[in-house]
C-alpha cells in the first residue's frame, strides 16, 4: 500500500526525466563519465578471472577444516532486502512534500525535478548510515581489527586470524544488511539510474566495488577487511548525505558551512587518511596469507586491488570537496560543482 502511494507520487518526476535524459546524453555528459564507463568494464573483467579462485579457495577451507561462510546467514540478506525497500518507501512518502516544498528555488524545471528525488535519498541515507555505524561501533569496538584511529585496539594486523573467518557472532547479520543495503543501491540504479542519474557510470563503478568487495571478502573469509572498509564510509557518509541536504533545504548559511566543514573533517579523515593506512597494514601485516600463501595469495591480490580503485574514487571525489571549499572559504558562496555539473545538460549556472 506505501509503495503504491509513493510510486504514484513520484511517477511524474521519473516519466519526465525519462523523456529528457537518455543512456546515450548520460555517456556524452561528459569525460568522466567515459572514464568510469571504461574502468567499470576493466574492473568487471578482472574480477570475473577469480572465478575459478574462489572455488578452489573454498575447497582449500574445506580440506583444512576452517570455518567457511554458513549460507544460512543468506536469511538476513533478504529480510535486510526487504526491510531497505520498505524503510525507502516510507522515508519517500513522509518526507517528500516537505523537500519539494523546501528545495532552494535556485533549481527549476528538470533540474528540481531531479534534485527532489535525491535529497529524498539523501535523507534516508543520512538515518541508515548513522544507524549502521553506532550499530557497527557498539558491537565491533572492542575487535583487534577495530581500526586504531576509531578508537579500536592498538593491533595493527587487519587479518592477524586469517584464514580463519572473525569470531563476532554479529558479523554475519551485520554484513548481510550491509550488502543488501549495497545491493538494492546497485539494482536500484541499474534499473532506474540510465533514467534519472547524469553520472550513472560513476555510481555504477563504485557500487559495483563495494558489492564485490563485500562478496568476495566474505568468500575469502576476509570480513574484518570488509567490516572496516564498511565503517570508514559509512561515518563520512552520515556528513555528506547530511550536509548536501540542509545545503539545499536550509535556511541558516552558518550552518551550510558547518555542515560542509564536518564533511570535509569526516572525509579527509576516514577516507584520505585512515583508509590508505588500512591498505598498507593489510599489504604488510598478513600472517595468515604468508602462512598458506599459494593458496591465499589471490585473496589479498583481490582485496587489496579492489581497496586501492575505491581509494582512487575517493581521491576523484576529493578534488571536488577543494573545489567547493575554496568557493566557500574564498567567495563566501556555497557552490556544490559537483551535485550541479548536471546542471550544463540546460545550460543553466547555479547562482
Amino acid at each position: 500500500m506505501i509503495s503504491n502511494i509513493f510510486k504514484v507520487r513520484k511517477q511524474p518526476l521519473i516519466q519526465e526525466g525519462q523523456q529528457s535524459i537518455s543512456l546515450g546524453k548520460l555517456v556524452k555528459f561528459s569525460h568522466y563519465e567515459t572514464i568510469f564507463k571504461y574502468s567499470f568494464f576493466i574492473v568487471l573483467f578482472v574480477i570475473s578471472l577469480y572465478s575459478l579462485d574462489v572455488i578452489q579457495f573454498q575447497q582449500f577451507l574445506k580440506e583444512k577444516n576452517l570455518r567457511r561462510f554458513d549460507w544460512t546467514d543468506l536469511k538476513w540478506l533478504i529480510v535486510g532486502l526487504i526491510l531497505i525497500h520498505l524503510t525507502k518507501e516510507i522515508n519517500g512518502h513522509l518526507v517528500f512534500d516537505y523537500v519539494a516544498k523546501s528545495l532552494d528555488k535556485k533549481y527549476v524545471g528538470l533540474d528540481r525535478q531531479l534534485r527532489v528525488q535525491k535529497i529524498v535519498k539523501w535523507i534516508y541515507d543520512t538515518f541508515y548510515y548513522s544507524v549502521a555505524t553506532i550499530f557497527a561501533y557498539v558491537v565491533f569496538k572492542d575487535e583487534k581489527w577495530f581500526p586504531t584511529q576509531l578508537g579500536g585496539t592498538q593491533f595493527t594486523e587487519t587479518m592477524y586470524d586469517f584464514p580463519n573467518m572473525p569470531d563476532n557472532p554479529w558479523v554475519p547479520f551485520y554484513y548481510m544488511i550491509q550488502t543488501a543495503s549495497h545491493i538494492h543501491a546497485l539494482l536500484l540504479l541499474m534499473f532506474h539510474g540510465t533514467k534519472i542519474e547524469l553520472k550513472y557510470w560513476e555510481y555504477l563503478l563504485h557500487h559495483f566495488l563495494a558489492v564485490s568487495l563485500l562478496y568476495f571478502s566474505t568468500i575469502y573469509n576476509c570480513e574484518s577487511i570488509g567490516v572496516v572498509v564498511l565503517v570508514l564510509h559509512d561515518i563520512s557518509d552520515i556528513f555528506l548525505a547530511y550536509g548536501r541536504t540542509y545545503a539545499d533545504i536550509g535556511k541558516n548559511k552558518i550552518l551550510v558551512y558547518v555542515s560542509f566543514s564536518a564533511i570535509q573533517i569526516s572525509w579527509l579523515y576516514t577516507r584520505v587518511y585512515v583508509f590508505p593506512i588500512k591498505i598498507y597494514d593489510i599489504i604488510v601485516y598478513h600472517p595468515g596469507f604468508s602462512l598458506y600463501w599459494e593458496n591465499t595469495k589471490h585473496a589479498l591480490y583481490n582485496q587489496v586491488g579492489l581497496m586501492i580503485v575505491l581509494f582512487g574514487m575517493h581521491i576523484y571525489w576529493t578534488i571536488f570537496m577543494i573545489k567547493v571549499g575554496i568557493g566557500i572559504f574564498s567567495a563566501g558562496k556555497y557552490k556544490n560543482v559537483y551535485d550541479n555539473r548536471e546542471n550544463k545538460l540546460d545550460h543553466k549556472k547555479e547562482n
